[in-house]
């Protein structure tokens, strides 16, 4: 009897090692699990600059056909304003926006323009045609357009210098 109760005390003890090297290992598992998602979000929210390349030549394109249709008439072909509109080109589009993001750009071009009939400009509109204020302003094109993603166009920064690394 003495000896059953050792050998069902050592199985008690075994079995608890067994859960906890279990639960451990769940743990270290979902911890792994967390720490993925966390670098993948914080990826996400990497702020990029206008020099990273945030547009495609092909959407700039058709950006310069919109701009041409909704725009020219008051901020003239050459992109330099006239009157009360503002030009967005060259030091005046740069002093403007400096600093700030696609996302606030994109805000005030499909909320308020065209000025005389604000706000019927599509989302995609709005994009292919700030992917051509960004071309016509000597900022790089890359691999993929512009899309119409809150968060990913707050992260990217109107200006000519390179993104900061994240740490």
């Amino acid at each position: 009897m003495h000896s059953a109760n050792i050998m069902n005390s050592q199985r008690r003890v075994f079995a608890k090692q067994v859960r906890l090297i279990t639960a451990i290992v769940f743990a270290g598992a979902m911890a792994a699990a967390g720490l993925g998602a966390l670098r993948a979000a914080r990826a996400a929210d990497t702020p990029k600059t206008t020099m990273d390349g945030v547009y495609t030549a092909a959407q700039a394109q058709r950006g310069k056909a919109q701009y041409s249709q909704s725009c020219a008439t008051c901020h003239m072909d050459d992109l330099s304003g006239s009157g009360q509109a503002l030009p967005l080109a060259g030091d005046a589009f740069m002093g403007t926006w400096e600093g700030q993001s696609v996302a606030d750009l994109m805000g005030l071009i499909h909320d308020t323009m065209p000025q005389d009939k604000p706000g019927t400009l599509t989302p995609d509109q709005t994009l292919d045609t700030i992917a051509y204020l960004l071309q016509y302003n000597q900022f790089p094109a890359g691999k993929d357009e512009l899309k119409n993603d809150p968060n990913e166009l707050k992260n990217i920064i109107i200006t000519k210098k390179a993104a900061t690394p994240a740490k």
